[in-house]
């Protein structure tokens, strides 16, 4: 008989703590929404300036020029296709931490710079000279 009753209960268990359950949530359930709430935003409002403006992004094949790896600021680099302000910073990063760039295949070194987006990068970069990217 101990055993048999041993035996509901197990099964029973997971009925009484669905049943608890409801009584603490006072018999009310309410399903959750994935829509989020949507805020007006007013026509006049502007997104804050910030004091370094993105340079223009232009496609690979308008861009002429090289961008010198160890003297480029990160807006010089951002100008590179692919490159935003966190790889632009990555770079900077690097190079302060490892003391320049002693070749253009370094880069892929840095965080975020494979193969693909490195050979995509090729032409337009170089370790001595100016800046010349336009």
């Amino acid at each position: 008989m101990k055993q048999s009753m041993h035996r509901y209960a197990h099964r029973l268990a997971p009925l009484a703590a669905i049943a608890l359950l409801v009584l603490a949530m006072g018999g009310t359930w309410h399903l959750a929404s994935a829509q989020p709430t949507l805020v007006p935003v007013s026509a006049s409002a502007e997104p804050p300036d910030t004091p370094t403006e993105r340079p223009a992004k232009k496609a690979a094949k308008d861009l002429d020029g090289k961008i010198n790896l160890n003297t480029a600021t990160e807006q010089q680099l951002m100008m590179l296709p692919t490159v935003g302000p966190s790889k632009a910073d990555r770079i900077v990063a690097w190079r302060k931490k490892n003391g320049g760039f002693k070749r253009i295949a370094d880069l892929r070194r840095v965080k975020g710079f494979g193969y693909k987006t490195f050979k995509r990068l090729e032409p337009f970069l170089d370790v001595r000279g100016d800046n010349t990217l336009k």
